[in-house]
């Protein structure tokens, strides 16, 4: 088995990046995948399993274009469930960032780790692609 030594001062952060291609109005709780290119060609995976445990620390949200109306929200995924924590909206805006306590949204190892989104009915951004990447601190010790 091999031997990882946990050498950085908070641990290892690593991102995540998860997208949808065209993003359309009325969505609700939608998982994103992990890859999704032009014609919403997707690998169809929707989380990724952490080997470790840890915390999910931030998460960012790109557009390709802003919408003049509507609202999009994006949040972290924990086991395909939305963590209200992590939660971010954009309305006109191209993007969209937070941090999080290093403790604040925890998972075990094994949980698969995502992001989602819900657009309403006003969302007129249908041409812009988006762009999320979830940031987690992994406890990189051997148990």
């Amino acid at each position: 088995m091999p031997v990882f030594e946990q050498i950085a001062s908070r641990g290892q952060i690593v991102p995540f990046l998860f997208s949808q291609d065209a993003v359309a109005a009325n969505q609700t709780d939608v998982q994103l995948y992990v890859v999704e290119v032009a014609s919403a060609a997707a690998l169809a995976v929707d989380g990724i399993t952490m080997p470790w445990a840890g915390s999910i620390v931030g998460i960012s949200a790109d557009l390709s274009a802003a919408a003049t109306a509507g609202q999009l929200t994006v949040g972290a995924t924990i086991n395909g469930t939305e963590s209200a924590t992590t939660r971010q909206t954009i309305t006109t805006a191209t993007a969209a960032r937070a941090v999080f306590q290093a403790d604040a949204v925890r998972f075990v190892a094994g949980d698969k780790i995502g992001a989602e989104i819900t657009t309403n009915g006003t969302w007129d951004g249908t041409s812009a692609d988006l762009a999320v990447f979830v940031y987690v601190l992994l406890d990189c010790q051997q148990v």
